[in-house]
């Protein structure tokens, strides 16, 4: 089963998880890692890998990250274009997780990212076109 990082600013990934647990039950192979004020992008990148080392079982990892540009990604990013199987993914929000933790038995690296890409885009709704439907 391919492996999920959440890499955000604050406590977001751990919120986030802890929303998604709420949702669609407990799921292992998943792990959460904040950015603090006080980290620099090396000790970022060392904690990153040690993730990735915790949830790949060979089937691959998707990185979940809140801002392209910002040093979530950036480590994230110097890490994912080094390694085989390593996929990245920004925007990270509660849609794209329940939906990637629901798909993800069974699922490709590169399928199980497109899933995440489309159902983190389509779970941004205004009011007016909810109620359309």
């Amino acid at each position: 089963m391919v492996g999920i990082i959440l890499v955000t600013h604050g406590e977001m990934a751990t919120g986030l998880l802890d929303a998604a647990r709420m949702i669609v039950g407990p799921k292992e192979g998943i792990e959460t890692i904040q950015l603090r004020e006080e980290d620099d992008v090396e000790g970022l990148m060392a904690r990153i890998e040690a993730a990735i080392q915790k949830v790949d079982d060979g089937e691959g990892v998707l990185i979940m990250v809140d801002l392209p540009g910002a040093s979530p990604f950036n480590a994230s990013a110097r890490l994912a274009m080094t390694r085989e199987h390593v996929g990245l993914i920004t925007g990270v929000n509660l849609p794209m997780l329940a939906e990637t933790l629901v798909q993800r038995d069974g699922k490709s690296l590169e399928a199980l990212t497109e899933i995440a890409r489309e159902a983190g885009s389509s779970g941004v709704k205004t009011l007016s076109e909810i109620l359309k439907r």
